[in-house]
């Protein structure tokens, strides 16, 4: 018979106890001479098997709901009646709940304070063998004083979401202590009359450790690129044409061990209460964004990712068992939420591919209060980049919060954790002709181009808690690593010549006078932080100070803005043929140009 091992103990139980008359309370049967606590249920998970569907349940919208629950137990098909029950509205109009088990569970949910599960898990066999050999006098139900709808109710009961509250909070407090009073008094009355001690009524904690949680998907999405003329677009604006694709793929391996904290109440077994979910482990994701685009004039669009809505990718469910009985259910899911901005200046005729593979490690508690999490471990993503012939400039920024998703009883309380990592990748591209350089004293003109990928990288750690598929309590989130460069590439074959800095000065001067230079980067340089040049010359020049420039024999560094021009002076003590030599090495984003670019070069002959 199905939960029958829970049916027996139950039943062995009462039978452990001589039947007897109350004295103080006629017609009121005693269960027997006083013996110790029940024993705690046990508590195990069943065999995962796949979720299948987009939604098992698009949200429950009824205050009660009744069903059967099925699962796998060593090889043996089981299965329990459960009742679902969403705060004090739930428990009145539930039926198939029996009377006296119905009463006590409107006086307990008036005893919850806002902020607390009123949410009631039900095995209604249990609950009917229960209260058989317990039973309820007429007198034990809520007092007129505390019948409210609104006691116990607060926005993690079902029946309480988008409803506010009637009661100012000292009104609330006075219900609610009156409620508490009624409690005590009946659970006292109940224990002498059930010989067990009144601690029997109290709110106890059982967890459900090491619940493998381990699984790989490959969600993907793409989107398309296609605005012309001059309009406003959501998240941004076009002028011009472009059209292209962008592909977004999130392939996520998470291996986690999760823990479920449940309510109960010894002397009311039958029914439970979600308290909390939590886990660690490691959450790897290998987002991956390719993209082409044929683009002329601007463009700048945010688009929301996934673009059909569905943020949620089903896994698999895992039952969970009490005493034999299935009574709910922990769905596993990854859930991927976010945006990819996109934008091209100038003419844009190409393709370009960001990869930011991370490995998360951390661990979550999420309960009706809202999160806490961990970060354990978050380095640094490995990164590739390729491109193609660019001319102008194409940025992509994903915000993508990857994460795992754990579901008590569908959305009774949910929780939610894992890395939202933001990308900037930036492939910047140009063709110039600088109008005229001078060079010695001679005035000519030079193309300069580059094509080059850019990275910059941060994560912050997120999780939630939800109920009814709303977040509910505080939510969590830190960033982890700030905000990071990662990777700079020059990516034309010979090198970029706009990464070279323009050196200009006269190509003869005399001895033991000072001789001006000025640098100045070419005009296809894309980056506007300040730039740090290593200058070099030889001739023991000595070098006038500079305020932004520290010099040593033959060498200095200097950083100034590559927009503008750096002046220097140097001075050299006798006649011959010298060079003078400027490097862009970093700046102050932490690009750092390597292999080193080219020398700027001027030759000065001193006579």
């Amino acid at each position: 018979m199905r939960g029958a091992p829970v049916v027996a103990l139950v039943l062995g139980l009462a039978a452990s106890h001589a039947v007897a008359q109350n004295p103080t309370r006629p017609g009121v049967t005693l269960v027997g001479k006083p013996t110790a606590m029940p024993p705690k249920p046990t508590i195990a998970y069943g065999t995962p098997r796949p979720w299948t569907g987009p939604n098992r349940r698009d949200g429950i919208t009824a205050r009660w709901s009744s069903r059967t629950v099925s699962a796998t137990v060593n090889g043996r098909s089981v299965s329990g009646s459960i009742l679902e029950l969403h705060g004090l509205d739930g428990i009145e109009k539930a039926q198939g709940l029996p009377d006296g088990a119905k009463r006590l569970l409107e006086m307990h949910v008036r005893t919850l304070k806002q902020g607390e599960p009123t949410t009631y898990i039900v095995n209604t066999q249990l609950a009917a063998s229960w209260i058989a050999t317990h039973p309820v006098p007429a007198d034990v139900k809520p007092n007129d004083g505390s019948d409210d709808s609104h006691s116990g109710c607060d926005k993690y009961s079902m029946d309480c979401l988008g409803e506010a509250v009637q009661h100012a909070e000292g009104q609330f407090q006075q219900l609610w202590q009156q409620a508490v009073d009624a409690w005590n008094h009946a659970s006292g009355e109940l224990s002498h009359d059930w010989n067990v001690a009144e601690a029997c009524f109290a709110d106890s904690t059982l967890p459900l450790a090491n619940i493998p949680v381990q699984f790989s998907a490959s969600p993907s999405f793409g989107v398309h690129l296609e605005q012309s003329g001059s309009t406003s677009i959501g998240g941004g604006a076009a002028s011009g044409t472009v059209q292209g694709t962008l592909n977004l793929g999130f392939p996520i391996d998470a291996n986690f061990v999760a823990e479920l904290d449940l309510f109960y109440i010894p002397c009311l077994p039958f029914a439970i209460r979600p308290k909390s979910i939590s886990g660690g482990g490691t959450l790897t994701i290998g987002e991956q964004l390719k993209g082409n685009a044929s683009a002329s004039g601007k463009f700048d669009k945010l688009f929301t990712i996934p673009p059909t809505g569905g943020p949620q990718i089903p896994i698999e469910v895992i039952p969970i068992i009490i005493g034999d009985v299935p009574v709910a259910e922990l769905d596993v899911s990854a859930y991927i939420e976010g945006n990819v901005q996109v934008s091209a200046t100038g003419k844009v005729e190409g393709s370009f591919e960001f990869n930011d593979p991370h490995k998360a490690r951390f661990d979550f508690r999420c309960s009706g209060s809202g999160c806490s999490a961990n970060p354990l471990s978050l380095p640094d993503p490995i990164t590739t980049t390729e491109t193609a012939s660019i001319k102008g400039q194409v940025s992509i920024k994903p915000a993508i919060f990857t994460a795992l998703q754990l579901d008590f009883d569908v959305d009774v309380l949910s929780a939610r954790a894992g890395p939202q990592p933001y990308l900037l990748g930036i492939a910047s591209g140009c063709d110039a002709v600088t109008g005229t350089q001078t060079a010695g004293g001679l005035s000519t003109s030079s193309e300069n181009h580059i094509l080059a990928a850019d990275l910059d990288w941060g994560v912050d750690l997120r999780a939630e808690a939800l109920a009814a598929r709303q977040v509910i309590g505080n939510k969590y989130q830190r960033s982890v690593t700030g905000d990071k460069h990662i990777l700079f590439r020059d990516l034309l074959p010979g090198g970029s010549t706009s990464l070279i800095a323009n050196v200009t000065g006269p190509a003869q001067t005399a001895a033991k006078v000072p001789t001006l230079y000025k640098v100045r980067m070419p005009s296809c340089y894309p980056y506007t932080n300040t730039l740090k040049y290593r200058v070099t010359w030889t001739g023991s020049a000595t070098p006038a100070p500079v305020s932004s420039c520290q010099w040593q024999a033959g060498q200095g560094t200097c950083s100034f803005d590559p927009i503008k021009e750096l002046a220097f002076t140097l001075n050299w003590p006798a006649a011959g043929s010298f060079t003078v030599s400027v490097v862009p090495m970093s700046d102050d984003h932490n690009r750092v140009f390597s292999p080193p670019p080219k020398a700027g070069q001027v030759a000065v002959t001193v006579r």
